[in-house]
């Protein structure tokens, strides 16, 4: 198992953790067309100056995909734990009886991930994931670097099924509800990833590991 279509995509992606203020905007832009035009998830009465934010991206690191001309071609945020504050998965997902969850302090939330549609099909080769798998890459590193083990995540049965075929495998922690369309809240172990990924697929392990 291998994630080959992801090699080919460095000579026209640029992928980094958002800093600029005109990035972020960009990426309010981007996640106001697909969450609010395209998908319906959100009034785009809510949003008047077309750019979809909330109360957690104040909480968050960013993580973006940018092409040759600077258009974001997909983008991911992790948000962060503040003491007092829950995750956004906490707000809307109820957990199975009995679930314990990890020391807040090691985990982030996988929140807001967006792909432009004009990068669907990406002109580098591979599928949809192939773009996803970038930002995932940048999130990954900087999870890594930060200390950060786990990764909470609300997410819809085809991006979960697109992680599993290549090794990435989120456990349930409760049942579906409708957020932002059917998702079940789910949690990674970075750690167990690590060691699964070096069994199964060590090229994708060490694809994500790699400087971009």
């Amino acid at each position: 198992m291998t994630h080959a279509g992801a090699f080919r995509l460095a000579n026209w992606l640029h992928t980094q953790v958002i800093t600029e203020p005109r990035d972020l905007r960009a990426i309010h832009r981007l996640r106001y067309r697909v969450y609010c035009e395209e998908r319906a998830f959100f009034s785009p009465s809510d949003f008047p100056d077309r750019l979809e934010s909330d109360e957690f991206d104040d909480y968050s690191v960013h993580f973006a995909a940018f092409d040759q001309d600077g258009e974001v071609a997909a983008a991911v945020r992790l948000v962060c734990p503040v003491p007092g504050r829950g995750l956004p998965f906490q707000q809307h997902c109820s957990l199975f009886d009995g679930m314990t969850l990890p020391d807040q302090a090691q985990a982030g939330e996988v929140s807001r991930l967006v792909l432009n549609r004009g990068y669907r099909t990406p002109p580098g080769g591979g599928g949809t994931g192939t773009v996803v798998m970038e930002v995932y890459r940048a999130m990954y590193q900087y999870s890594r670097e930060q200390g950060i083990r786990y990764w909470y995540a609300a997410m819809e049965r085809p991006l979960l099924r697109m992680l599993a075929r290549i090794g990435v495998v989120f456990e349930p922690i409760g049942p579906e509800v409708d957020y932002c369309g059917p998702v079940v809240p789910y949690l990674l172990d970075l750690e167990e990833l690590d060691r699964h990924l070096a069994w199964c697929n060590p090229d994708l392990l060490q694809w994500l590991s790699s400087a971009s």
